[in-house]
């Protein structure tokens, strides 16, 4: 279980930071999966744990960030409440999308770090 939650901080805190890079940022999660499922180490089983804990992990970060950018954005005029509703939404995309790819990238770099010849 060490190498798991260790595998998924790395791979949360790498796509968290491939986010940010303007070229790299939509296939971010893949990079941090990759990354997190090598540090995990676990084949195919502790990729997808590795992966799906990375993605639980992604949620809290997602949800406080977009509750911080709904609550600014409510008191906009006009349009303020429909734009913090949509915030939720996106935010739910947002995560939807590490989730999937997040999940992958683990299970490729598990399995790759199970073939390595060192």
């Amino acid at each position: 279980m060490g190498q798991t939650l260790k595998g998924a901080v790395v791979g949360l805190v790498c796509t968290l930071i491939f986010y940010f890079v303007p070229a790299v940022n939509a296939i971010a999660p893949l990079l941090g999966g990759l990354l997190g499922g090598y540090v995990a180490d676990g084949g195919f089983g502790g990729g997808l744990k590795s992966g799906l804990l990375m993605t639980v992990l992604m949620v809290f970060p997602g949800f406080i960030l977009a509750g911080a950018l709904g609550a600014v954005l409510y008191e906009v005029p006009v349009l303020g409440g429909f734009v913090a509703a949509s915030t939720i939404v996106i935010t739910l995309l947002i995560v939807a999308h590490t989730a999937v790819v997040g999940i992958i990238g683990s299970i490729i770099g598990a399995l790759v770090s199970e073939k390595k010849l060192v």
